[in-house]
C-alpha cells in the first residue's frame, strides 16, 4: 500500500467522524495538522487509532496519541507498522 492509498483510507476514516466537514477532509494533505486543521480532540483521536488498528491492521500498543501532530505523522507510523 503506497502513500497515497494509505492518505485516502484515512480520509474515509476521518468522514465518519460526527460533525466534520467533508471539504476539509477531502482537502487535508500530509502536512494537515490533526487538531488544527482537521479539528480532532482526544476523543476523537482515540476513534481514529481504535479504526486504523482495524483497517490497516497495526497496532497503537505503547503509543500515545499526542505523537500524531500531522496525518503525514499517523502514514509514516502505519507504514513502518503495517
Amino acid at each position: 500500500m503506497d502513500r497515497e492509498e494509505i492518505l485516502n483510507g484515512l480520509r474515509e476514516i476521518l468522514k465518519t467522524i460526527e460533525g466534520h466537514d467533508d471539504a476539509v477532509i477531502d482537502a487535508a494533505t500530509e502536512s494537515s495538522s490533526l487538531k488544527n486543521e482537521l479539528g480532532l480532540n482526544s476523543i476523537g483521536m482515540l476513534y481514529i487509532m481504535i479504526t486504523i488498528e482495524e483497517k490497516f491492521d497495526v497496532s497503537f500498543e505503547n503509543t500515545n496519541a499526542n505523537d500524531f501532530q500531522t496525518v503525514g505523522d499517523v502514514i509514516d507510523f502505519i507504514e513502518a507498522n503495517a
